[in-house]
C-alpha cells in the first residue's frame, strides 16, 4: 500500500466518518461508537422476535432437526467444536513460543485448521438454511445502516427517514450495504496497525497514551476506529520503548513486530526459568533450526550439540551436556 492510502485511512478515522458519492450528492457514513452499539442489540432482538412470529426457526432448532433427520452428522458437528477448541489452544500456545521455527509451524497449523473450519461451517449453513438469527442480522443491519447515513459532515441531518429508506429499491439498499462493507474492509485492525507504524504517524505515537487528551473529547464519543488508532499506537509505542534490538526490516510490519516482541519476552522468561546463563551456548536448544540458533544469538564459533557429541564417540553424559549449556559442574 502507498503512503497516501495510510494517510487517508488515518484521516477517515480522525474525522469519524467516510464520504461517498451517491448519485449527484456527497453523503457521509458515520463510524459507529460505543453508544451506537447498543442499538445493534436492540434492533437485532426486535427483528428476531418478528422472525419467530413469522414461523422461522432458531439456529439451535434447525441444527437439532438436521441432526435428528441425519441430514447433518453428529461427527461433523463434533469436528467443528473440536477444530474451534484446537485453534483456540494453538493461538494461546504460540504466545509462549520463542523459536521462530515453532511459531511458523504453529501459524501454518492454525491456517490449515481455520480453512477446514470455514469449509465445514459453510456446508452446515447450506444444510440448515435461513434461520431467525439470519433474518435478524440482515434486518438489524439495514436499520443501523439508515441510522448511520447523513447528508452533512457535521452528522446532524440524516439522509433518509424510516419511510424513505423503506421505499428504496433493493439494488439501492444493496449498494449502500456494499459501501458500508468497504469501510470495514479498509479500516481493519491490520490496516490500522500498519498505518500507525508509518513514518508520518511516528510523532503521534508517544501521545497515544492519553486517549481522551489525544482526541480532545470524552472516550464515550470516540468511534471504534478512533479508539483502535490510539490503542495500537500505545501498544507499538510500548514495544519500541521496552524491546531491544528491533531489526529495521520489521519495524513497519505489525505482525512480525508483535511476534518479535513476544518472542523476546518469552526467550528471556525461558532462560530465567530454566536457569540457563546469559553466556550459555544457545545452540543447545533442542529442536532449534540453524535460523533459530542465529536468532537466539549464537555466533559461528559456537559448537553444536551434534558436533560436540562426535568428539566423545557419539554420546554425551549429563556432566558434558550441562557444561555445554553453560552450567558449572
Amino acid at each position: 500500500m502507498k503512503e497516501e492510502f495510510y494517510i487517508s485511512l488515518i484521516g477517515e478515522a480522525f474525522d469519524g466518518y467516510t464520504e461517498f458519492e451517491w448519485g449527484n450528492e456527497t453523503i457521509y457514513y458515520k463510524h459507529i461508537n460505543i453508544r451506537d452499539q447498543r442499538y445493534l442489540h436492540k434492533y437485532y432482538e426486535k427483528y428476531k422476535k418478528i422472525a419467530l412470529d413469522k414461523g422461522l426457526e432458531t439456529e439451535e432448532d434447525r441444527i437439532a432437526y438436521v441432526l435428528r433427520e441425519e441430514i447433518w452428522g453428529q461427527d461433523d458437528d463434533a469436528r467443528i467444536h473440536g477444530l474451534e477448541f484446537e485453534v483456540s489452544n494453538l493461538k494461546k500456545s504460540i504466545k509462549n513460543m520463542f523459536l521462530p521455527s515453532q511459531q511458523k509451524a504453529t501459524e501454518e497449523a492454525i491456517e490449515e485448521k481455520n480453512k477446514e473450519l470455514a469449509d465445514l461451517k459453510s456446508k452446515r449453513s447450506e444444510v440448515i438454511g435461513k434461520t431467525a438469527e439470519d433474518y435478524a442480522t440482515q434486518r438489524s443491519g439495514d436499520e443501523i445502516l439508515r441510522f448511520l447515513l447523513f447528508k452533512n459532515k457535521e452528522l446532524t441531518e440524516q439522509l433518509y427517514t424510516e419511510e424513505e429508506f423503506g421505499n428504496l429499491e433493493v439494488w439501492q439498499v444493496a449498494k449502500l450495504v456494499q459501501l458500508q462493507g468497504g469501510v470495514g474492509e479498509k479500516l481493519t485492525d491490520i490496516r490500522i496497525q500498519e498505518a500507525v507504524l508509518r513514518p508520518f504517524f511516528s510523532l503521534y505515537l508517544s501521545i497515544c497514551e492519553d486517549v481522551g487528551n489525544f482526541y480532545r473529547k470524552p472516550i464515550t464519543e470516540l468511534t471504534i476506529y478512533q479508539l483502535r488508532v490510539a490503542l495500537f499506537g500505545r501498544m507499538f509505542s510500548n514495544i519500541f520503548q521496552f524491546t531491544d534490538d528491533i531489526p529495521d526490516d520489521i519495524r513497519q510490519d505489525p505482525e512480525r513486530l508483535i511476534a518479535y516482541s513476544d518472542s523476546q519476552r518469552n526467550r528471556d522468561e525461558s532462560r530465567s526459568k530454566s536457569g540457563i546463563r546469559e553466556d550459555a551456548d544457545v545452540s543447545m536448544v533442542f529442536g532449534a533450526t540453524k535460523e533459530d540458533v542465529e536468532y537466539l544469538g549464537a555466533d559461528d564459533n559456537q559448537t553444536s550439540l551434534a558436533d560436540e557429541a562426535k568428539k566423545h564417540g557419539g554420546k554425551l553424559n549429563m556432566e558434558q551436556m550441562m557444561r555445554l549449556a553453560g552450567h558449572d559442574v
